[in-house]
Parts: structure tokens; C-alpha cells; sequence
């Protein structure tokens, strides 16, 4: 498998994840009431959601070690999710690191810290095979829009989409507030 193939892999089941009307019911309630730390939720749900689907293998909070040349005073680490499709290679899986923020400048921030930590791991139990942050942010001001979207054009396979979360036709430009959710995956 190659990069691209895994970077189609996991675009394809964010796409599925953020447009289960399920999941979109939790997100617009976690976006009326201003919720900063869902990221434990997201987590949980996109791990039971992986489980769910035909194929796919999937393990979360995996512990990691980190090379301490490059992670001063950090002996531990944890990857939020790992999976792999059945009929790949046996201990060679895609890492995922979630990140849900309100604001732009946060998610990319939080993104380079988990690059820095994921090129910085020593071992683990499980073989890396490809590496993603998946991040979320509420802001979605044009200018934050155009912010996330210059750096995702900075990646290979990056993708950057807002999601309407309120149950208005795509087509109509609605009044509904907190309707709207940025997903950048990297």
C-alpha cells in the first residue's frame, strides 16, 4: 500500500464518520454548547465507529516510547488511534492523531506538536505504517477557512472541507448558528 492509498483510506472513513447523521447530531450539541474538551468523545466515537465497519481493526491510546534525544524528559507517549485493513500486512498500522480546537491557530499548532511527537517515537507495540492528524475546529470565519486552508495545501494528501451540522438543505444559506464545523485531515 502505498501513502496515497492510505491517505483515500482515511479521508474515505472521516467522510463516512462526519457525515453519520448520528455523529452530526453529537457535533452540532458539542458546538451549541461551546464544549472545548471533546476530544476524549471524538475518540471514543470514531473508534466505535472503526469498529463497525467491515474490515477494519482498530485499537486506541496505544502507549508509546519516545527517543529521548528528541523528547527531553518525555518517556511516555500514547497514539489516540491505530488501525489497519484486514488482509495488510499483520502489525502494520495507520496512526491517527485527533485534535479538536475552536480556532485555527490551535488546531495547527496542536498538529505540529503531534508530528514532532510521532517522528520523535522509538517503539511501539504496533509498526507504523502511515501517520494523519485528523483535527476539528469550530471557527470557521472565511478568514480561518483560508488560514487552514493554506496550510493543508503545504501537505501532500491534505484536505480541508466545513461541514454543516444543522439539518438545512445544502443549497440554502440558513440563519441557524453553530451550524458549521472545520475538519482538516493532514
Amino acid at each position: 500500500m502505498t501513502l496515497k492509498a492510505d491517505a483515500i483510506t482515511v479521508r474515505g472513513i472521516m467522510d463516512q464518520f462526519v457525515k453519520d447523521e448520528t455523529v452530526k447530531k453529537k457535533l452540532r450539541f458539542i458546538c451549541e454548547k461551546e464544549r472545548n474538551d471533546w476530544e476524549k468523545w471524538l475518540q471514543l466515537e470514531l473508534e466505535y465507529f472503526m469498529c463497525n465497519l467491515d474490515g477494519i481493526e482498530v485499537d486506541r491510546e496505544i502507549e508509546a516510547f519516545p527517543d529521548n534525544r528528541m523528547l527531553k524528559d518525555r518517556y511516555k507517549m500514547y497514539i489516540d488511534l491505530a488501525f489497519r485493513k484486514k488482509r495488510t500486512r499483520q502489525n502494520s498500522f495507520i496512526f491517527l492523531e485527533l485534535k479538536c480546537t475552536n480556532s485555527v491557530p490551535y488546531l495547527i499548532r496542536g498538529f505540529e506538536r503531534d508530528i514532532t511527537k510521532i517522528n520523535a517515537l522509538k517503539a511501539c507495540i504496533y509498526e507504523q505504517r502511515s501517520f494523519w492528524c485528523v483535527g476539528f475546529h469550530r471557527n470557521c470565519t472565511e478568514r480561518s477557512v483560508s488560514q487552514i486552508n493554506d496550510y493543508v495545501k503545504k501537505w501532500d494528501y491534505g484536505y480541508h472541507e466545513v461541514i454543516k451540522l444543522c439539518d438545512c438543505s445544502d443549497d440554502v444559506d440558513c440563519g441557524c448558528e453553530d451550524n458549521k464545523l472545520g475538519f482538516a485531515v493532514i
